[in-house]
């Protein structure tokens, strides 16, 4: 096991590292993955909480995509697209400085029965 890092924050979809050996954050979320620097890590979450959600769901309400919020890159044929409930946590996973809550439901992975 590696000694260099340290969990910051985690979801079920994801988490946020820091490694002490290469003063570098790690975020995962789905199928994506950044090695970013505290600079770019900050960028990122002040892009993603200025995020006006219902602007974009509006604007692509019309699109074939299922997703309708675009996160462009600096690669010119590469955009990320999300959800809204998928741009709160990843906002949640990057607000490692406040204090960890209760679990909800939906933070559990198992199938529940409610009868």
């Amino acid at each position: 096991m590696c000694h260099h890092f340290k969990y910051l924050t985690k979801n079920k979809n994801g988490f946020l590292i820091y490694c002490y050996k290469s003063k570098a954050y790690q975020l995962s979320y789905k199928n994506l993955n950044f090695n970013l620097s505290d600079y770019e890590l900050n960028s990122l979450a002040r892009y993603l909480k200025d995020i006006d959600c219902a602007y974009w769901e509006k604007e692509y309400e019309n699109s074939i995509y299922e997703k309708k919020i675009p996160i462009p890159t600096l690669q010119n044929n590469f955009m990320i697209l999300l959800e809204r409930h998928e741009v709160v946590e990843l906002v949640s996973l990057l607000d490692f400085n406040r204090k960890s809550g209760f679990l909800s439901y939906n933070d559990i992975n198992y199938p529940m029965n409610l009868n």
